[in-house]
């Protein structure tokens, strides 16, 4: 057991350097996306993968085992506090662990991945001694490594729902995946980040996807990285920007570049496609079930024309098919009242996760940090009330925004929170996807929050927008959303 992990370990070690080493240039902004100065990157990076490669080196073929075991533990550890610190800071830079075969983005499960990796080292510099609680701890970790990802695939399976999303676009437009989503048209979501060469490889053929198959498909880029290194304005034309990783996450991306077929009611076609051979195919089959779909219907459109004419033949037919269309039409899409909730389809301020500050003026006020959004949402003002009108909107709740890596915390009676629901907002004129709202300071209350990523300690260091702990009007939302026929996403509790 000792010689296979040591062989193991080894080959990892040298892989990881030799890839690195191809690929010097995307290296060397992987360890700069990691907070390094730019003058240390570079530095700093050649001396990683030294480190490994002599690391590799010396578990493979030196008389030197047990040194190159310590060596990996070291640098396990290194990598782990790296990764931990930008956790901490909410950065997700991409790993570039394997250069350009495996960019993806960091998380928990990087943390389990070197802590199985350091586990194995110490396993081989002890000789195998204490066999079996290594065995369990590796074990242990690996299953944190892997259990998600495992998940996250089934969850981006072929057949499975689409995670929702909210993001904007390189011009500070929001766009969520319903926007994006047009009646018998394909969405292919092709999934780049920062650093990405074969990304950047790729850039011009999908600009030209997206300017010859527009009356087909629809093609958008999601970037993961910070919006100011977002991609080449010269190339795609639309292009969202996923700052923290979230939507690449949610979607199981774990390389770049990658790419989902979605269609219909969010249904995922396929597996995501890695790499761009498999992108191009996946783009090929969006174009055949666009092809498809579109000489359906128009197959159903000249049946309908056929079938018309020879009602129109017959006394009294036409007549009665005209009755029975009116009877089966769809509702308007209008405002939609249910119980004391209005639901409406208009623009409107989004503060379910937003971290708030109070007032200077009036500390009974929480100024709050809200995203702009269009569609349906549920307030306790009518739809006519909460019309926008110039910059000013009003906040209301909806689940537009829900992926996995949102959950409900609960923070006790005593924190203050910010009651931001039928709030007037303003929308920021130089971003017009933000608007601080003007919410009302609680602190008589428990209360629960889409906000804080489930660390519970962030209650008290931050004033979030909340609502009670029996989240009022969230089951007329779903009532309503359901008569629309729209899906609803609430997220988990955290801890369940």
């Amino acid at each position: 057991m000792v010689f296979v992990a040591r062989v193991l370990l080894g080959v990892i070690f040298t892989v990881a350097a030799a890839t690195k080493l191809a690929d010097r240039g995307d290296h060397r902004r992987a360890v700069a996306g990691f907070g390094v100065p730019q003058a240390l990157a570079g530095p700093l990076g050649w001396a990683l993968v030294l480190a490994e490669l002599a690391a590799g080196l010396m578990l493979l073929v030196g008389p030197f085992i047990r040194v190159g075991a310590l060596t990996v533990m070291v640098l396990a550890a290194a990598f782990s506090v790296a990764v931990v610190v930008n956790l901490a800071r909410d950065r997700r830079p991409a790993c570039h662990c394997f250069g350009r075969f495996s960019s993806a983005p960091i998380g928990w499960t990087t943390v389990a991945r070197n802590g199985c990796i350091a586990a194995a080292a110490a396993f081989v510099a002890l000789e195998g001694q204490f066999g079996w609680g290594f065995s369990v701890l590796t074990i242990t970790l690996l299953g944190l490594w892997i259990g998600p990802r495992v998940r996250r695939n089934w969850r981006a399976r072929a057949g499975a729902e689409a995670p929702g999303f909210v993001l904007p676009d390189t011009d500070g437009r929001t766009w969520t995946l319903e926007a994006l989503l047009e009646p018998q048209r394909p969405l292919v979501l092709v999934f780049s980040q920062t650093g990405c060469s074969a990304c950047d490889a790729l850039l011009p053929e999908i600009a030209e996807w997206q300017r010859d198959i527009d009356d087909l498909l629809t093609v958008v880029v999601v970037n993961g990285g910070p919006v100011d290194d977002a991609l080449d304005p010269q190339g795609p034309s639309r292009v969202l920007v996923d700052e923290y990783r979230a939507t690449l996450a949610g979607y199981g991306i774990t390389a770049t570049p990658s790419a989902v077929l979605i269609v219909g009611e969010r249904k995922l076609v396929a597996a995501p496609a890695r790499g761009a051979g498999a992108i191009r195919a996946l783009v090929d089959q969006a174009r055949s079930l666009a092809d498809e779909r579109r000489f359906t219907r128009r197959r159903a459109l000249g049946r309908a024309m056929a079938g018309l004419a020879s009602a129109a033949a017959v006394p009294g037919v036409a007549s009665t098919f005209g009755a029975a269309n009116k009877a089966s039409a769809s509702p308007t899409g209008g405002p939609l009242q249910v119980g004391d909730v209005w639901l409406c389809d208009q623009t409107y301020a989004l503060c379910t996760s937003a971290p708030c500050v109070r007032s200077d003026t009036d500390p009974g006020i929480s100024v709050c940090d809200c995203v702009v959004l269009n569609g349906y949402s549920m307030g306790f003002t009518t739809c006519d009330q909460r019309t926008p009108s110039g910059r000013k909107v009003i906040s209301t709740f909806s689940t537009d925004n829900v992926n996995e890596n949102f959950g409900i915390m609960s923070c006790p009676s005593g924190v203050p929170w910010a009651n931001c629901l039928d709030m007037v907002c303003e929308v920021d004129a130089a971003n017009p996807a933000r608007a601080q709202c003007m919410c009302q300071t609680v602190t008589d209350s428990a209360s629960k929050t889409f906000g804080g990523g489930c660390d519970a300690s962030r209650c008290a260091t931050t004033i979030w927008s909340a609502a009670t702990t029996d989240l009022p009007g969230t089951e007329q939302y779903r009532t309503g959303m359901k008569q629309l026929g729209r899906s609803v996403n609430f997220p988990k509790t955290c801890g369940s």
